[in-house]
């Protein structure tokens, strides 16, 4: 008897809020680092200070090369880090790979599922499918996608559990 693969379901919202919370850490890390060497770069170069330029325009360019990160690295591979290290990858709603425009619907669709109490992203815990209302605007899905590997931890314990299914 072989072994249920996890690859192809639906993702939980456990699965998605740890992928999310890996992405937030990225996003925040770049563009932290690109900020550092950009006022390093125009004080060098320029003399010029970019510390005035923080508040709004700060807000508008973080948020921007959010979704820039989430549009772009969903587009390429229909993942991100975060969804990586995690093991989920973002699908049409028949799972097919998704389209570069489907990414940047859901992209520009993430706003209302955070609006109003969150309603949308709430969505992720009562459907069958665990779709958002982002997922849904853009007719996509996030699905557990370990590729060609299996969902398990290597080393002993796989091992283990190898030796003892056959009982």
């Amino acid at each position: 008897m072989s072994r249920p693969t996890v690859t192809g379901r639906y993702a939980g919202p456990v699965s998605r809020a740890a992928a999310t919370a890996i992405d937030v850490a990225v996003v925040l890390a770049s563009y932290s680092v690109g900020v550092g060497l950009a006022g390093f770069l125009s004080q060098a170069l320029f003399n010029f200070s970019i510390e005035k330029g923080t508040g709004v325009l700060a807000t508008a360019v973080l948020l921007g090369w959010a979704a820039l990160y989430v549009a772009v690295g969903t587009a390429i591979s229909g993942r991100t880090v975060g969804k990586g290290v995690v093991g989920l990858k973002v699908v049409s709603r028949l799972g097919y790979p998704v389209r570069p425009s489907a990414a940047v619907v859901r992209v520009l669709a993430f706003p209302l599922s955070t609006s109003v109490f969150a309603i949308g992203l709430l969505l992720i815990a009562f459907r069958r499918d665990h779709r958002a209302l982002h997922d849904l605007i853009a007719r996509t899905a996030v699905v557990y996608d370990w590729g060609d590997r299996p969902a398990q931890l290597p080393g002993p314990l796989a091992a283990y559990l190898r030796a003892h299914d056959a009982a």
